[in-house]
């Protein structure tokens, strides 16, 4: 499957990387959840600052799209980059729980994603809700 990102300019000074993935199947899952996380360890060098603590996955359920974004303690202060991955057709009865498991199984086997001090965060439209991966 062949995924193409498009960079798209947002507020002063920061970047949405948006991917739409086609299907609704287990396996075209993973592959956008893993190709989000992919881009955004990718980004890490230059979000993170020194009050980055989190490395947030929000999920909107109702949009069907996954967003990944570096974020402070408090959770209100984003880095400049983000990076966004839209379901399209959608199930909407996905698991979240596979959703979480998909984050969670790349996360904790990418190196580059492990030699950073984040925390990764999952929340599903409250970020002061978020559960630890």
């Amino acid at each position: 499957m062949t995924l193409e990102w498009n960079e798209q300019a947002q507020q002063e000074g920061t970047v949405l990387y948006t991917l739409s993935c086609a299907g609704n199947d287990e396996d075209a899952i993973k592959a956008g959840v893993e190709a989000a996380l992919e881009k955004a360890v990718s980004l890490l060098d230059r979000n993170v600052r020194d009050d980055s603590r989190y490395l947030l996955c929000e999920w909107d359920a109702d949009a069907a799209r996954l967003q990944v974004v570096v974020s402070d303690d408090s959770k209100t202060k984003d880095a400049p980059e983000a990076v966004e991955c839209c379901f399209e057709p959608f199930d909407a009865a996905l698991d979240v729980a596979l959703l979480q498991f998909l984050i969670r199984d790349y996360l904790t086997t990418c190196t580059a994603f492990l030699g950073w001090s984040l925390l990764a965060a999952f929340h599903e439209g409250d970020r002061q809700r978020s559960r630890l991966l």
